[in-house]
């Protein structure tokens, strides 16, 4: 099922998932991803693809990108080095600017997971289950409310105009109780926002989520499965590995202090 480097492929991945919400434009030392409707998203400004041609100039390229999100009235909240372009640099760089370092394992699939029964747990298309999406994002009574994840639900529904994009939502006795999408970019399918909320947790629905996207993934004869997990999130890295997947390299990105990932793993 190894076809290509995985680093590669979640690389390439991001690139297009990121274009599917941001404007992006090419500065000098990187790619500028920018998106003014959801301004607290990390995955909607921010630069990619960074290459460190001259570390004497470092400070120098720093507040040119500064001065170029601040212009469009946004705060730049992530930097993404260039595959293959070594972490040091950037690492001595942004840790005293308050960003700080997060390390990431690409795992990659190398066997299907075996088909198996989950009557309790109903998995739906998201773009015809609205209501019940945006409910997974409720995690506490209120925590629904907060702009952060607010635009984290307007921004997955923008998402359901991509034909390439697959949102599930699962139900559990009739209640929204997790989400997870198959993102194909080319050969490439990727396992995105698997999340379930803390109350539904236990029950098997990340597990019917996972084979409903894989069997998705098979059937489009998508060979390449991939997925991104947090280095320290090593319960979930654990669990992948039981489903069939092994790590395969490392992404490192760096994360303005006080600033929040994009929901779910992937």
């Amino acid at each position: 099922m190894i076809a290509r480097t995985t680093v590669g492929s979640l690389l390439r991945s991001t690139q297009a998932h990121c274009g599917q919400i941001c404007s992006k434009e090419t500065l000098d030392h990187g790619i500028a991803y920018t998106c003014e409707r959801y301004p607290t998203l990390c995955e909607g400004n921010q630069l990619r693809e960074v290459v460190v041609t001259d570390a004497a100039r470092l400070a120098e390229m720093f507040d040119q990108t500064e001065q170029w999100f601040s212009g469009k009235g946004l705060v730049c909240q992530k930097w993404a080095a260039a595959d293959g372009t070594a972490g040091e640099a950037l690492r001595a760089l942004l840790t005293p600017r308050g960003f700080r370092e997060t390390e990431y394992r690409a795992m990659t699939a190398v066997r299907w997971p075996k088909p198996t029964a989950h009557s309790h747990v109903r998995i739906l298309p998201a773009r015809a289950m609205r209501q019940a999406f945006r409910d997974t994002f409720a995690k506490s009574e209120m925590s629904n409310e907060s702009p952060h994840t607010i635009h984290l639900a307007q921004a997955g529904e923008e998402r359901f105009d991509d034909p390439q994009w697959e949102m599930f939502v699962a139900l559990f006795e009739g209640q929204a109780a997790g989400r997870c999408a198959l993102y194909q970019v080319g050969d490439i399918a990727r396992v995105m926002d698997l999340e379930v909320l803390p109350r539904f947790e236990n029950r098997g629905i990340a597990e019917a989520l996972l084979c409903h996207v894989m069997t998705l993934a098979r059937r489009l004869a998508l060979r390449n499965v991939c997925t991104l997990v947090e280095k320290d999130h090593a319960p979930y890295r654990s669990w992948l590995e039981s489903a069939g997947f092994v790590d395969d390299g490392e992404i490192t990105e760096f994360l303005r202090t006080g600033v929040r990932a994009n929901g779910g793993c992937g």
